[in-house]
């Protein structure tokens, strides 16, 4: 694992602004974590610019295959609608490299089971008005189902305080593990491991994520289920 995360991280047509976000998201340890591995296919779902997408692109390889999750209900965002445009356009290089925009509800209609459903970020979003909000249940009862046996749904969120509100989603962009683990769970999947990988003890949790000190530095939580086999 560890070459195969060496040769991906130094895909010379990766731009410079990803380069620049390796060592501030310890990106090494998170993709040695979700073990996204040669021939697997993987859904990364909202995945704005396409960060991970094009480390998964490489990773899997030709006989791989990685599924870009962009719904069109969602693009009236405008980030995610940018995102979109610049991910259809490096796409164009990568045959292994799809881009599907099935309904939120419905995981973005993957066309066929997947080895990892990744979601980095965004899971306390579909919470949230803007976003809807998605019915959550439907949302991982989907991934569940686009999972083959013994797949895995890594999760990667910004941590709320344990006496953090219910709208905690909407106020500050964060969400309690607890709360992602409990949501999960009900689908159906079990519980596997966390990294700590982008921990960060000395965020007080009490902030906005978008706050002037807060941004980048969040306490951030991964982590990994798995559907029964």
């Amino acid at each position: 694992m560890t070459d195969l995360i060496a040769r991906a991280m130094k895909d010379k047509s990766r731009p410079g602004r990803d380069i620049a976000r390796d060592v501030r998201d310890n990106t090494s340890k998170v993709l040695s974590f979700a073990g996204v591995k040669p021939k697997q296919f993987v859904v990364d779902f909202l995945p704005f610019r396409g960060y991970y997408t094009r480390l998964f692109a490489s990773m899997v390889g030709e006989e791989g295959h990685v599924f870009a999750a962009i719904p069109d209900a969602l693009t009236k965002i405008g980030r995610i609608a940018k995102g979109r445009a610049e991910i259809e356009a490096f796409a164009v290089d990568l045959p292994n490299l799809t881009l599907i925009n099935g309904r939120p509800e419905l995981a973005g209609s993957p066309p066929q089971p997947v080895d990892v459903f990744f979601i980095s970020q965004n899971y306390h979003d579909l919470h949230d008005e803007f976003m809807g909000p998605v019915d959550i249940a439907e949302f991982n009862k989907s991934v569940f189902q686009c999972l083959k046996p013994g797949g895995k749904y890594i999760i990667i969120d910004h941590a709320a305080a344990n006496s953090a509100s219910p709208d905690v989603t909407e106020t500050l962009h964060r969400i309690q593990p607890a709360v992602v683990r409990e949501e999960v769970e009900a689908a159906g999947f079990a519980y596997k491991s966390n990294s700590k990988a982008l921990a960060n003890e000395r965020d007080p949790k009490t902030g906005s994520i978008f706050g002037r000190t807060t941004r980048y530095h969040t306490d951030r939580f991964i982590l990994k289920f798995e559907r029964p086999a």
